[in-house]
Order: C-alpha cells, then sequence, then structure tokens
C-alpha cells in the first residue's frame, strides 16, 4: 500500500509522463488524402513514403519528404516559351491537422510571384485499380 507522499509522486509522475510528446515515427504506409483547397479544387493524392513519391489522380507527381510533423511535397515546372521560367511548387500537409498550404516559388519575369494557396485534407478510398 502507497502512503499518502507515494500516491501524489506516483500521480506526478503519470502527470508528466502524460504530458510528455512521444515522437512519432514518419508513416511507411501509403495513404490516400482528398484535399480541397480553400478556391473549391479537389485534388485526391497518393502518398508513398517508401517511394518517396506522391501521384495526383488527374496527373502528376511530385518528390516526397517525410517529417514528424508534415508531408513536403515538391516539384518544378519548366515553363521555358511562356516566358515563366522554373517554378518551384512546395505543398506541405501537416501529419496532425491535415492542413494544406502551397506555395509557387520562381518566375524571373514576375508571372510567378510567391502565391500562397490553402486548404484541408482528409483521408479517401483507394482509387480504383490500386495494387499493394
Amino acid at each position: 500500500m502507497l502512503d499518502k507522499t507515494g500516491r501524489r509522486l506516483l500521480l506526478f509522475g503519470l502527470v508528466v509522463m502524460s504530458a510528455m510528446s512521444t515522437r512519432e515515427a514518419p508513416a511507411q504506409a501509403v495513404v490516400f488524402l482528398r484535399c480541397t483547397y480553400f478556391n473549391g479544387r479537389v485534388e485526391r493524392i497518393k502518398i508513398d513514403p517508401k517511394a518517396q513519391k506522391v501521384d495526383f489522380l488527374n496527373g502528376g507527381s511530385f518528390a516526397l519528404d517525410v517529417s514528424e510533423s508534415f508531408y513536403s511535397l515538391t516539384s518544378e515546372f519548366d515553363f521555358g516559351a511562356s516566358g515563366g521560367g522554373v517554378v518551384g511548387l512546395e505543398t506541405k500537409i501537416d501529419r496532425r491537422s491535415y492542413l494544406l498550404t502551397n506555395s509557387i516559388r520562381g518566375g524571373i519575369n514576375g508571372y510567378f510571384t510567391q502565391y500562397p494557396l490553402g486548404g484541408m485534407c482528409s483521408a479517401d478510398q483507394p482509387w480504383p485499380g490500386t495494387v499493394f
């Protein structure tokens, strides 16, 4: 049987341990998300941490970096003849809140200035024909 001081120490220890952040290992399973941007556009994406790649259902692929807190999707497009030059796209998805932020970097001629676009993602069903 614990005395009063022992019970307080045990309770204090449990409170401290429950308040501590647990380090989350990067997910290794394929994740399907449905992301709705604040402008109304909807994208369905497949995140494959093992392949370090993200595919969009409507076409397009991005490189992937998985951290404890974020999925970071990056890609570059060359708009050469249109005068836009090389443009970098970066999308970050918070792994806890599924808040999405998107930014466009680059473009010497000013066609593509920093343009933030955000949205929310939620879990989605695997795409038809997806094999694991």
